[in-house]
């Protein structure tokens, strides 16, 4: 063999030994691809859901005449509980005229509805089963207040299953990437809400969020206007809380609604000026002007104004006081046993404050520090029920509420 063969020779050993390798580095990294391991795990605990409803229409003219024609509309939902309790996006499931269920394996399924909350965007329905259900896997624990924690981290790996575009089964993968506070469609401002690049279509509302391990961490919310695969998962803490609570009500009968926290405050920063028309801010000028103590002047959050029938307004807030501090208690319903849930910290923003009511549980009270008349002194709200809450719920469990009043969103 020559010198020029046996260098042709060994290229072609290197290039096949590269090729191998490549292949290796390819399978290997399939088998470690989370969605591969996920979909094994979930498939069974994910459903599609077809919302049929009956559309009534009419012609006019010489052959006038009325026709009626069932529409259907899909969306994503996941077994919640073995005896067949599905938790789903709220959107279009309050007035179907028949929910249709499809398990995994190509079951169908007629399922009732059970209740659903408009402004946290959760719906509940049931399917009844010879055999148990497969439930989802929650990831454990909620958002820390403390440690502004929550089990998840931006970058890591999740997978979608759903109901795309009508098809079932489908799966998309990406990552998260950021984890924000958020407003969900109804303005409810949310902490860790988890912005992904998982491709969600028509169809996958209500699809859960899981991570590498097959729990469920969100589920969809809405997909950003104009933003290609920029997608949006509401907490599973969130999710779990209000689903609990539509069962509960649904299994009781009682009179009870899910749960909204509220103060009942409109701050002034962010709020907009009557005369002006532009978002006011409080500036160094109006600081001064209200004698703030040194150690407070970078923090603090002014009221614009109080709701007149609000916990705020009860426990003796009012308009033009500035919130500079807060300890958050918690009272046991039950035992009347009272913990510190946030200890002591000042207040350094609107959205700070905001996040703290949102994720108020009920028997929460906030003590304020207020700053009124250039006196500083404390001051104790219990937080109550937002009075515009209301929840459908299915006509079975014997009762039914509407919306008491509409609330201005600028109050929170």
């Amino acid at each position: 063999m020559t010198c020029n063969e046996l260098e042709v020779c060994m290229k072609r050993v290197a290039l096949a030994v590269i090729f191998c390798l490549m292949l290796g580095s390819s399978a290997l990294a399939q088998s470690n691809f989370p969605a591969m391991n996920v979909v094994d795990e979930v498939a069974d605990s994910v459903v599609s859901i077809d919302v049929n409803r009956v559309v009534y229409g009419s012609t006019l003219g010489m052959n006038a005449y009325t026709h009626t024609r069932l529409s259907t509309t899909y969306q994503t939902g996941f077994v919640y509980t073995e005896n067949g309790y599905i938790v789903t996006d709220s959107r279009n499931i309050e007035d179907a005229s028949i929910l249709t269920v499809w398990l995994n394996d190509g079951t169908e399924l007629e399922a009732e509805f059970v209740g659903m909350d408009e402004e946290y965007g959760v719906g509940v329905i049931k399917v009844e089963t010879e055999e148990p259900l497969k439930p989802v896997k929650v990831i454990e624990g909620r958002y820390d207040p403390i440690e502004d924690y929550y089990p998840y981290d931006q970058g890591d790996a999740v997978v979608a299953v759903g109901y795309s575009g009508g098809l079932g089964g489908t799966v998309t993968s990406g990552v998260i990437s950021s984890i924000r506070n958020f407003r969900n469609r109804n303005e409810i401002l949310l902490p860790h809400v988890i912005q992904s690049d998982v491709a969600i279509n028509a169809g996958n509302e209500g699809c859960p969020l899981f991570n590498e391990q097959g729990k469920v961490i969100g589920m969809h919310d809405l997909r950003e206007a104009g933003m290609q695969n920029t997608t949006f998962f509401t907490p599973v803490w969130l999710i779990t809380r209000v689903a609990d609570e539509l069962i509960e009500i649904y299994e009781t009968g009682s009179e009870e609604e899910v749960w909204h926290p509220w103060l009942g405050v409109k701050p002034f920063a962010g709020s907009i000026s009557l005369t002006r028309g532009t978002y006011r801010e409080v500036g160094d000028d109006l600081k001064m002007y209200m004698d703030i103590p040194d150690q407070y002047w970078d923090v603090g959050v002014l009221i614009d104004a109080v709701w007149m029938e609000s916990p705020a307004r009860e426990f003796g807030l009012l308009d033009h006081d500035m919130i500079l501090d807060v300890t958050v208690l918690h009272v046991d319903l039950e035992t009347g046993e009272e913990v510190v849930k946030i200890p002591y910290r000042l207040i350094k923003s609107v959205e700070e404050l905001e996040i703290m009511v949102t994720t108020a549980e009920d028997g929460d009270v906030f003590l304020f520090g207020i700053l009124r008349n250039y006196s500083y002194f404390n001051l104790e709200i219990e937080i109550g029920q937002h009075p515009g809450a209301f929840t459908y719920l299915s006509p079975t469990s014997g009762a039914q509420f509407t919306p008491d009043l509409e609330m201005s969103s600028e109050y929170f």
